[in-house]
């Protein structure tokens, strides 16, 4: 199981570099208005930031029962780019800084499953982002971006490849499509990815199947990504989680 577990950043990292587990409400301090001081923040400041990025994503309490949170982490533009710098559709440090964003959270959630339920199918994997623009019109331009790139017929090629050069795993017929989704936010994309990967250890082929919504509210970006094998999971299920990320960006946000 743990072979799967960089899908769940590979899939969706065009809306994490473009865009919890806790109670943690956003500090008074003021957040920091351009992403070229988060260099220079504070402490007061950078605890301000990151605590309004936890409070702008969806929580453990949110996503369905059964789930863990594996890791968590913030980025910097810089941090994203360096990370991010062989994938060709995944924004540049300069598409960052024009954008405006200030600094992005990540958090990747899983549950254990028996060999038996693999077979069976269901969701194993979600990751939940967030980030905070200096203004609604360059996190606009970010979601913009994003469509744009995961609707380029290239992107399913790119990743198939990306992912077998970093883990050796062969993936086929992968596929990206638009999702038809309820309105949510001031903006929302929503699309669905389809592959096939053989999995070593069972030597067997299992079909997944990701579905990727991200939510603009203002000047903050959140995401919600979905692993499942075999079928996806219900769309009013994802369309409830979007609902409570956009409500969690909103409340952040004022």
């Amino acid at each position: 199981m743990r072979l799967l577990l960089p899908l769940i950043a590979a899939i969706p990292v065009f809306l994490a570099a473009c865009g919890g587990g806790d109670e943690t409400e956003p500090s008074p301090t003021k957040v920091p208005a351009s992403p070229t001081a988060v260099a220079s923040m504070t402490a007061d400041e950078r605890a301000a930031t990151e605590a309004l990025l936890k409070a702008a994503a969806l929580r453990l309490e949110d996503l369905p029962s059964g789930f863990t949170l594996d890791e968590e982490k913030f980025s910097t533009n810089e941090e994203t780019a360096e990370e991010q710098k062989d994938n060709p559709y995944a924004p540049t440090l300069e598409d960052l800084n024009r954008f405006g964003r200030i600094l992005a959270y990540e958090a990747n959630y899983s549950q254990e499953v028996s060999a038996g339920a693999l077979a069976a199918g269901g969701t194993l994997f979600l990751q939940v982002t967030a980030a905070v623009y200096r203004d609604s019109k360059g996190a606009s331009e970010a979601l913009e971006f994003v469509r744009q790139q995961a609707s380029d017929p290239g992107f399913a090629e790119e990743f198939q490849q990306n992912f077998a050069s970093s883990s050796g795993v062969q993936v086929r017929s992968a596929s990206i499509s638009p999702m038809s989704f309820a309105k949510v936010g001031d903006d929302r994309i929503a699309f669905e990815m389809k592959f096939t990967m053989h999995n070593p250890d069972l030597n067997t082929d299992f079909q997944y199947v990701t579905q990727i919504v991200g939510v603009r509210r203002d000047r903050g970006i959140g995401s919600v990504t979905v692993l499942a094998i075999g079928s996806p999971s219900p769309v009013q299920e994802l369309e409830d989680l979007a609902r409570t990320l956009d409500q969690r960006l909103k409340d952040a946000l004022d």
